[in-house]
Order: structure tokens, then C-alpha cells, then sequence
């Protein structure tokens, strides 16, 4: 299809949705949270500035590594997901790699500004690099391996959580916390579940494209089992979290209500590998983390501004 097909509406809206923006805003809020978590409890002036770049670095970060998913699985989508900006054809391939690097340099003058404002020498560049770079990588290369691919999305996400709270203590001082990295591990671990799940739809398409997820090397029951493991896991960090982490009853009762949700989703997707279910259990995913997060940050802003 060309571009004339479709209306300016749905061009601009296809700019949206290449960045896959709640994905984005995950990311950001995994940052946030290591470095809320990490505040020491004398602390009630919140540098609310540095907060929202930060968020906003870890955004631009993702957003850029999902135009360039696009990019390297635009064959694939041909089968999986034609409706998708490339394969449609409301986005060219040269559109998206111009529109990745732009994207790409915003997240990268923002960590500056980041680490000129804090005196943080190079310690948001140098994430916003390691993080970009590995994600692009596993775009390109390492996403054809199967688990390999999804143990990087995993450590990438383990290490938004220590930044954060890297970043507080290098800024703020006192004792380093170790709860947010904990919890990071475990949401690193949540995210591979959840990579494993997203293979259970896409196994035709991954086939052919010579992807080796685990539901194409193993099947969908076995893949399913493996990634319901990985959820479990998850649980474990949950648990620790709502423990140690939070300060308000109505906030722990939240979180236990989230941990049930994933307990179910976990369980959930052993009996039932169908691909909208599967499909489904991703989507749910991504809003348990954005939810679980920002659960935590609110939590801890109250408890040190009251």
C-alpha cells in the first residue's frame, strides 16, 4: 500500500504508535523507581526535575529501540502483524530509521542534562548508550536467539532499577539500597516471562523469519510452562517489595491485589496457550508493571513529603 491510501489522521497516528508509548513509559517508571525507593527518609525536597528527565531519558530509550523492532521485523510482521505501521505501508523503512535517530539523540541530550545538572559525570550517558545499544542489538541480532534475546530485554530492565538507585546515591548520599536492585531482578526476570509469552502467538511468522523463540524450538505448551516460571519469579520479588517497600496499608493491600492478578496470569496461561490469550497476557503484563511501579513511587513520595 502507499502512503496516498491512507489519511494524514492515521500517518501521524502510526508515529504514535511505532513507539509503543506505554512500553516507554514503563521503562521510565523502572528508573523512577530505583531512584524513589532509594531517597533516605530525611529527604523532602524532591528534585522533581531531575525525576521526570530521567523518566523521560528512559522513555526516549525504549521508544527509539521499538522503531528500530519495526525496522528488523518488518518481514516478520508481514505475517504477524501487517497492520502495523511498516508493513502497511503508513511508515517507509527510511522514515523509521531517520525517525529512530532522532529519538534516539533526544535520549541522549537528555541524560546529558541530566548528569550536567546532578554532577553525575557521564553516569546517564553512558546508561542511555549501554541501554540503547544492547536494545538495538537484540532488534537486529539477538532476538533470533531465542532466550539469549530475552535474557538481554530482562538484565536491560534489572539495570533501569540500578540506575536509579545508583543515581540517588551518588546525588543524595547515605547507604546505597539494595531493595530496589532486588526487586529490579525480579522484574527482570517477570520480563523475560512476559518475552517467552509474546512468542506464543508469532510462531508461524518467527518460523519462517528462522526466529528461535522458545515456542518455535519447543512448542507453545513447553514455552508457555517455561515463561509461567519466569512469572513466578516475578512473584517472589513482588512479595519482597509490598514487604520492605511500602509504607501505607491501603498501598500494601494494592499490591497484594497486583501480586493475585499475576499469580492468575501466571496459571493462566499453562492451561490456555491460545494466541489471543497469549496475546492478552502480554498486553495485562505491561500495565501489572506500569501500575506496580507508580504504586511504589506515589507511595514513597507521600510517605517523605508527610
Amino acid at each position: 500500500m502507499s502512503k496516498n491510501q491512507f489519511s494524514k489522521g492515521q500517518i501521524i497516528l502510526s508515529y504514535f504508535t511505532i513507539i509503543r508509548i506505554v512500553n516507554g513509559i514503563v521503562s521510565g517508571a523502572a528508573a523512577a523507581f530505583g531512584l524513589v525507593l532509594s531517597l533516605p527518609d530525611g529527604v523532602s525536597n524532591i528534585d522533581y526535575l531531575s525525576l521526570g528527565l530521567v523518566v523521560l531519558a528512559a522513555a526516549l530509550v525504549s521508544c527509539q529501540a521499538m522503531i528500530f523492532n519495526d525496522i528488523a521485523d518488518k518481514e516478520e510482521d508481514k505475517i504477524n502483524a501487517p497492520h502495523r505501521p511498516i508493513p502497511s505501508g503508513k511508515i517507509s523503512v527510511k522514515t523509521a530509521y531517520i525517525y529512530g535517530v532522532i529519538v534516539a539523540i533526544l535520549a541522549l541530550i537528555t541524560a546529558v542534562v541530566i548528569d550536567v545538572i546532578n554532577g553525575l559525570y557521564g553516569l546517564s550517558v553512558l546508561t542511555v548508550i549501554l541501554f540503547g545499544g544492547s536494545l538495538d542489538l537484540y532488534d537486529f541480532k539477538l532476538k533470533k536467539l531465542g532466550i539469549w534475546g530475552n535474557a538481554t530485554i530482562g538484565m536491560n530492565v534489572t539495570a533501569l532499577f540500578a540506575y536509579g538507585a545508583l543515581h540517588t546515591y551518588l546525588v543524595y548520599g547515605g547507604t546505597f539500597q539494595y531493595i530496589p536492585i532486588i526487586v529490579g531482578a525480579a522484574a527482570g526476570l517477570g520480563n523475560i516471562g512476559r518475552e517467552v509469552i509474546k512468542g506464543l502467538p508469532d510462531v508461524e511468522g518467527d518460523r519462517d523469519a528462522g526466529v528461535k523463540t522458545l515456542a518455535v524450538k519447543f512448542g507453545v505448551k513447553p514455552a508457555a510452562v517455561i515463561g509461567s516460571f519466569f512469572l513466578f519469579c516475578l512473584l517472589a520479588g513482588g512479595g519482597i517489595a509490598v514487604i520492605f517497600g511500602l509504607n501505607y496499608l491501603v498501598s500494601q493491600i494494592i499490591g497484594y491485589l497486583i501480586i493475585a492478578l499475576v499469580l492468575f496470569l501466571a496459571v493462566a496461561i499453562l492451561i490456555n496457550q491460545s494466541p489471543k490469550w497469549a496475546y492478552t497476557t502480554k498486553e495485562i503484563l505491561l500495565i501489572v508493571f506500569l501500575v506496580f511501579l507508580t504504586l511504589f513511587i506515589v507511595d514513597k513520595i507521600v510517605y517523605l513529603i508527610i
